[in-house]
């Protein structure tokens, strides 16, 4: 860029600062972008932030399994320029998915081939730890914590929000408030407080429960596992990553009423259930580190608040990430929405500003409305496997329309294990590489339909039927 063009970008930035509730991911990626378009931004949160990589508090996912799937890691790495290699050197483990991940599906293992899936493996709190080491470099954003946010506030109208109360009292104006505050975002009563009508929600409960304990083990042939559950059959699965410290961090989960244990034994024998043989050979020669009891997680449920859907908005409010939709963390989606959501918020704010204006009326609205779109593109990925251990968890039967998706999944994954084409699409889908619908074109729905293979599948390593799960309680 010219010297002349880069200070029209510095004068033409909009007035004022923007204010971001939340120092999660996505409130630390949101305060990235907002620094390229306005004087100053504060990053409000409510927590004490560590300042090495630890877990933040507040925050019970974060013991667990986070998967940064590889659409949210290259936004990330444009956003953060060397943040994969501040990663590696870390020591968070770089790899490729097809090669060096075990995945089990349909009860068979899938065979490893290299794919240019290229994905990094770590904790949630190096992640976070970075990304703040990042954000609060840039002069021009300032992250305050233990600033617990209480109400906004409005102008004389009620049309605009004009900044935000703190729980002691102090006011602090905004030319834009972002909420990222999370899966509990108290938005909803913001609003309501305000005049506003409440959005609606969609929520969707497979009353999934995770299970997670770090272990020390030797160094296996793969650097990644995951074993999803399967509605309606296979309540059970499991994830395993070796992060940073070379330790491994693996996470059992069930769904529908089938939750793993949390004593030691228990739980060791729900992972012998899932009769992965890669599992069962990690965790023979695992040992718990110091420390390191079992962790749960249950407040698991598919969450979409439906801010898109609202016919009056205010200026100067946005919601992203969780706020908006909160995912069921088997599926690995929530990091990567919330890097493509803030990328979303650029492209609104370099448009605005292209329009030489130094106020961002307008901008609410629509970019609330595109984000609604790619959060109910993810939940349309989630909601439907979950649906179906809802109505099974409350004796109903499945409507109509949902009843195929099962079989139709089922049989996908069984021809995916002796179809390599067909896997390396799926795992492309899995990373939001290529969207959902790619897995029903007229090529993949001729083979689900009348493929004689999919019942016959076969473990990709041994070439073995896989077990018969006779434990699991559906």
């Amino acid at each position: 860029m010219e010297r002349t063009e880069m200070s029209e970008c510095r004068q033409a930035k909009f007035a004022g600062q923007a204010v971001v509730v939340g120092a999660g991911i996505a409130g630390l990626v949101a305060a990235r972008v907002l620094a390229d378009h306005f004087e100053s931004v504060v990053v409000l949160e409510a927590a004490a932030l560590p300042s090495t990589p630890t877990p933040r508090s507040g925050v019970a996912q974060a013991r667990h399994q986070h998967g940064l799937l590889i659409s949210g890691a290259s936004e990330l790495q444009r956003l953060f320029p060397g943040l994969r290699e501040e990663l590696t050197a870390d020591g968070a483990p770089l790899f490729d998915f097809g090669s060096r991940a075990s995945m089990t599906v349909a009860g068979c293992r899938l065979p490893r081939r290299p794919m240019d899936v290229v994905v990094q493996a770590f904790s949630r709190d190096l992640l976070e730890w970075r990304l703040r080491q990042r954000v609060t470099a840039d002069t021009s954003v300032d992250v305050r914590d233990r600033s617990r946010v209480k109400a906004l506030c409005w102008d004389d109208g009620g049309a605009r929000v004009v900044g935000v109360r703190l729980e002691d009292g102090r006011m602090l104006d905004a030319s834009l408030v972002v909420d990222s505050s999370g899966r509990f975002s108290p938005l909803p009563d913001w609003l309501g407080d305000a005049g506003y009508p409440r959005p609606a929600q969609q929520v969707t409960d497979a009353d999934l429960v995770y299970a997670t304990r770090t272990v020390a083990a030797p160094t296996q042939d793969f650097d990644a596992l995951f074993q999803p559950y399967e509605a309606p059959e296979q309540p059970r699965g499991g994830f395993a990553a070796r992060l940073e410290h070379g330790n491994w961090l693996v996470t059992l989960f069930g769904a529908g009423g089938d939750h793993p244990p949390v004593d030691p034994d228990g739980w060791r024998q729900f992972a012998a259930s899932l009769h992965n043989p890669d599992l069962d050979q990690l965790l023979a020669g695992a040992t718990p580190v110091p420390g390191g009891r079992i962790h749960v997680f249950r407040r698991t449920e598919n969450r979409l608040t439906r801010y898109d859907r609202m016919r009056k908005w205010p200026e100067g409010l946005i919601a992203l990430g969780d706020s908006v939709g909160a995912f069921n963390p088997a599926f690995g989606q929530g990091m990567a929405t919330a890097v493509l959501e803030a990328r979303v918020l650029s492209d609104h704010l370099a448009r605005v500003r292209r329009g030489r204006s130094r106020r961002t009326d307008g901008l609410a609205r629509s970019f609330q409305q595109d984000i609604g779109r790619i959060a109910r593109k993810q939940w349309l990925m989630t909601a439907s496997d979950d649906l179906v251990w809802q109505y099974r968890r409350q004796r109903k039967r499945l409507p109509l329309w949902l009843r195929p998706v099962p079989w139709y999944k089922g049989r996908l994954l069984r021809i995916m294990v002796n179809d390599p084409r067909l896997h390396t699409l799926f795992i492309h889908v899995f990373h939001m590489v290529k969207p959902v619908a790619a897995l029903a074109g007229p090529r993949i729905l001729a083979k689900v339909l009348f493929s004689s293979r999919g019942p016959d599948a076969r473990d990709g390593v041994t070439g073995q039927r896989p077990a018969r799960r006779a434990d699991a309680k559906v």
